[in-house]
């Protein structure tokens, strides 16, 4: 069966300065343009809380007053773009400092594309549309509190523009050129790629994948490309001969092993198949290299300077370079774990983790207050390090591309304290307890594989 799906694929640049500045332009206006956008919302939002306010100092509890406060109409996307188009150009209208002059609000939109403003002024749309869907019980999941603006140094430096697919103005021009529409003025430039983009120009070429967007951003000292384009994509209705022959494989995600599986896993060829899966060495030294540079850094800061170092500013780039490397490292072990899982069994058994509760604080509060406080904190970096969420992410939708089902077991389900061979619960076991011993049958095991066969034996498969 062939379905349209949507594919980012990411490249790479090589741009020098002058290109650089264009891209840091662009990053510029599109956060402008956003923070404009959410001031505009957050004036209408604030005027409907006036009103509700009002009815809460009358005596109304804060549910009712919510239900009965008056109507304030919401603008969306279009209202806002009016009101841009309508300020933009003006003079700067507040207070101004000595000898300074009056200028002209944005006076450098001119010199961006003005869908970099667009684009920016849906993103605070759907923002804020999030926000009100969450605060009226329709959107499920956990309370959305109100978008923040962007600063200026702290927010990820990004742009994002689309064109009309039926007269694309965004195409590649060489397999390692990207041309972008816009540019000093409304001119149109070409971006140089680190690697070439044969496999996707193939694609396009043959009428298989469509662009329909662009999205910009520096990562550290890089900038990248995310190419979303709509491709035809073949989706399998069974697993291969050989997947079905593996059948199900139970996985049990850990901090101390990364994955722990039933059956063996072959991850790179030539390679012996595994069935603990840990953390993989480059990362290791990575994470060593990072918390010597940060060390460094903290070193060369002058506490209440408002101006630091140059020594300072070297080793926080080195910091920044080595963070991105290893989201990079932790992004590609992930994804080849993912595969190579979907590639080689037919069915996969998960849990179902609460990862929110698992990280939350153990603190307290003042009258009762927890204990091994920094313990817990420790353990939470591990378990966000570890990356649940994105792993299960990565492992669900792979699975639909290559036809393999996924089953679960519930969330409260003991899968480390049952006996995988008998069910003899054991309920005296710590976390400190890396070894299973069953007092029934006499068996020992690994906790981690004691966990992935009940995982796999008591998993029922979803839709």
């Amino acid at each position: 069966m062939t379905t349209e799906i949507k594919r980012a694929y990411r490249f790479a640049l090589d741009v020098g300065p002058t290109q650089i500045e264009i891209l840091q332009r662009y990053a510029t206006a599109s956060r402008c343009a956003y923070n404009f956008a959410h001031a505009f919302f957050l004036a209408h939002d604030r005027m409907w809380e006036r009103g509700r306010n009002a009815l809460m100092a009358a005596g109304m509890d804060r549910r009712e007053a919510t239900a009965k406060a008056p109507k304030v109409k919401r603008p969306g996307r279009d209202r806002a773009q009016a009101f841009w188009r309508a300020t933009r150009g003006e003079q700067f209208i507040g207070p101004l400092r000595e000898g300074e002059e009056r200028r002209p609000v944005f006076a450098w939109w001119e010199k961006v594309h003005n869908r970099a403003y667009y684009t920016a002024f849906e993103d605070a749309a759907v923002a804020w549309q999030n926000h009100m869907n969450s605060r009226t019980e329709r959107r499920a999941g956990a309370m959305m509190g109100k978008p923040h603006f962007k600063a200026q140094g702290r927010c990820r430096e990004s742009f994002r523009i689309v064109h009309d697919v039926k007269n694309p103005s965004i195409r590649f021009t060489a397999p390692r050129r990207l041309r972008i529409p816009g540019g000093g003025g409304q001119d149109p430039f070409t971006v140089r790629l680190h690697h070439k983009a044969s496999r996707l120009i193939a694609l396009i070429e043959e009428g298989k994948a469509v662009i329909t967007s662009v999205t910009v951003a520096r990562h550290a000292h890089r900038w990248y490309a995310s190419v979303l384009c709509t491709v035809h994509q073949h989706i399998p209705g069974q697993p291969t001969r050989r997947q079905r022959a593996a059948g199900r494989v139970g996985a049990d995600l850990g901090v101390l092993n990364r994955l722990a599986l039933t059956d063996p896993l072959t991850l790179t060829a030539g390679q012996d198949p595994q069935t603990l899966i840990g953390k993989p060495p480059y990362v290791a030294s990575t994470e060593r290299k990072l918390l010597r540079a940060e060390r460094q850094m903290s070193r060369r800061r002058i506490k209440g300077a408002k101006q630091q170092s140059k020594g300072y500013e070297e080793a926080k780039a080195k910091v920044a370079k080595l963070k991105a490397q290893l989201a990079m490292r932790r992004a590609s072990n992930l994804h080849l774990i993912s595969k190579r899982l979907v590639q080689q069994y037919g069915e996969i058994a998960l849990e179902t983790l609460n990862v929110k509760g698992m990280t939350s604080s153990a603190k307290g509060t003042v009258d009762n207050p927890g204990r091994n406080v920094r313990a817990k904190a420790g353990l939470n970096r591990a378990i966000l390090d570890a990356s649940f969420g994105e792993l299960n992410r990565q492992i669900e939708y792979k699975a639909r591309w290559h036809g393999v089902t996924i089953a679960r077991v519930p969330t409260r389900f003991a899968s480390s304290r049952l006996c995988s061979n008998c069910g003899w619960k054991n309920t005296t076991q710590t976390l400190k307890d890396r070894t299973f011993r069953c007092l029934e049958c006499n068996m020992v095991l690994d906790r981690d594989i004691n966990a992935a066969r009940n995982i796999k034996q008591h998993a029922v498969p979803v839709q």
